[in-house]
């Protein structure tokens, strides 16, 4: 899907996907971590913040360019593909209170606790005695916390970390997969700077 959307901004044949990468992107891992030790591809990078879907991929792939022609440069750069993490992050943010604000009115309020435990990965117990604070202040409804969690999973805002810590577990990545309140909740990637989450 991507390697024709690219082909098709580009006026020619519909190219292999790794051909169509190559004609945005430059040949360049980002850098990442403490004192940028860490290196990551940039499908990889933007995959991360992604929910798989291919609006996710377009929407960041269009930042990347805005960015990229504002800078004059020809081909998107590691830089830009780091320095746009923001304004996608605020994209999804957007998405996400779009979809789940027919479940949950509040939803904005609902992040602003994920925003106020402001760490990646939590506790159910951090989560509920946060949602409890504001529902005692009357910031929101209480509509239960078990409810509000499953909530989240199902659109992709939470996912669990198993115990053995091998790889957050999200919905997207398997429809058919339940919150598991056993688990510590991870916040998904894509939100962390719309969250600021640091």
């Amino acid at each position: 899907m991507l390697s024709f959307r690219i082909s098709q901004a580009m006026n020619t044949e519909k190219l292999p996907f790794s051909a169509a990468w190559s004609k945005i992107f430059v040949s360049e891992p980002v850098k990442m971590g403490n004192r940028s030790a860490s290196e990551m591809g940039i499908f990889l990078y933007i995959t991360r913040s992604t929910h798989l879907r291919p609006r996710d991929y377009i929407r960041y792939i269009q930042e990347c360019a805005t960015d990229t022609l504002s800078e004059k440069e020809k081909l998107i750069t590691a830089n830009t593909v780091k320095r746009v993490d923001k304004a996608f992050s605020n994209y999804l943010k957007d998405e996400i209170v779009d979809e789940v604000y027919a479940v949950i009115p509040e939803i904005d309020d609902i992040l602003s606790i994920i925003s106020q435990i402001r760490k990646q990965e939590f506790t159910q117990q951090e989560f509920s005695e946060a949602y409890s604070s504001f529902v005692k202040r009357g910031v929101i409804q209480d509509r239960g916390v078990e409810y509000i969690l499953t909530t989240l999973f199902d659109f992709g805002v939470i996912g669990n970390v198993p115990s053995m810590k091998s790889k957050s577990f999200f919905k997207y990545d398997n429809k058919e997969g339940r919150f598991n309140f056993k688990e510590n909740i991870k916040v998904h990637r894509g939100l962390f700077k719309a969250l600021q989450i640091l």
